[in-house]
């Protein structure tokens, strides 16, 4: 059984399983997201903000917030410790149960291991060493191999190997059945819609979004796996603003 680790290590997998889970709304993943990546203290692991100031960030009612509260408690995804308002605000924490779980799955991305040869891997021979006991080579080195090894530019490129990155295309706005199809993925794997990403760009004057793809992948597809990951990456950017814009409000 995995180890609990400290939420701040498990956040962006505690956001993950949050993301993917089909019986909390939309509503509720915002609220959890807004107070996780703007109010959880990274020791104490507690948060203690008052419904007004996540109403005003998140720009819902207090109602809804309260519905919201409720729901990822009853989730197992927050402990609540109500306050009694005087002085004392009422207390969130993500659970043990949701941290462990965010746990486990940072132990499999982390975790490699090596297949037996019966089972596919490759058969790698012991490595050794052949040094004699005063710590110094056997056979003595080969000077004229020494001389001869120069590094080989054309070698050292096609060794080179790219790191795996996203193709992003820019969808302009007006592109309204794209657009349509797009949220309506989005949906589906309980996301927020394209409008509450800050993927917006100008191209030629024209406003649109940057997207990996004109169209929403097919299921089970090795592109859609790119596509979650890439708006899972910007999720704790969405609640970052929604704090920025509290502040400003606030300021003013």
């Amino acid at each position: 059984m995995s180890k609990r680790r400290p939420f701040r290590e498990v956040k962006l997998q505690w956001l993950r399983l949050l993301s993917c889970d089909a019986n909390i709304n939309d509503n509720a993943k915002c609220v959890a997201l807004y107070i996780v990546t703007a109010h959880v203290n990274g020791h104490t692991e507690k948060a203690w903000p008052s419904y007004k100031t996540i109403a005003e960030a998140t720009g819902k009612s207090v109602k809804s917030i309260q519905r919201a509260i409720r729901d990822l408690k009853e989730g197992g995804w927050l402990g609540v410790q109500r306050g009694n308002g005087v002085g004392h605000n009422t207390e969130y924490c993500p659970t043990d149960a949701s941290i462990l779980k965010a746990s486990e799955l940072r132990e499999k991305a982390d975790k490699s291991v090596p297949l037996a040869s019966s089972e596919g891997g490759r058969i790698c021979p012991e490595r050794r060493s052949d040094v004699s006991g005063k710590g110094g080579q056997i056979c003595p080195p080969n000077l004229e191999k020494e001389i001869n090894k120069k590094p080989n530019a054309r070698e050292a490129r096609a060794r080179t190997v790219p790191r795996r990155a996203i193709p992003v295309v820019v969808l302009p706005k007006n592109q309204t059945r794209q657009v349509e199809e797009w949220n309506a993925w989005l949906s589906e794997k309980t996301l927020p819609d394209l409008a509450r990403f800050n993927i917006v760009t100008r191209v030629n004057g024209s406003s649109g979004y940057k997207l990996p793809g004109r169209w929403p992948p097919e299921a089970d597809s090795e592109k859609e796996q790119d596509c979650l990951s890439y708006f899972l990456n910007r999720l704790p950017a969405i609640a970052h603003q929604s704090a920025s814009q509290a502040a400003f409000r606030q300021a003013a």
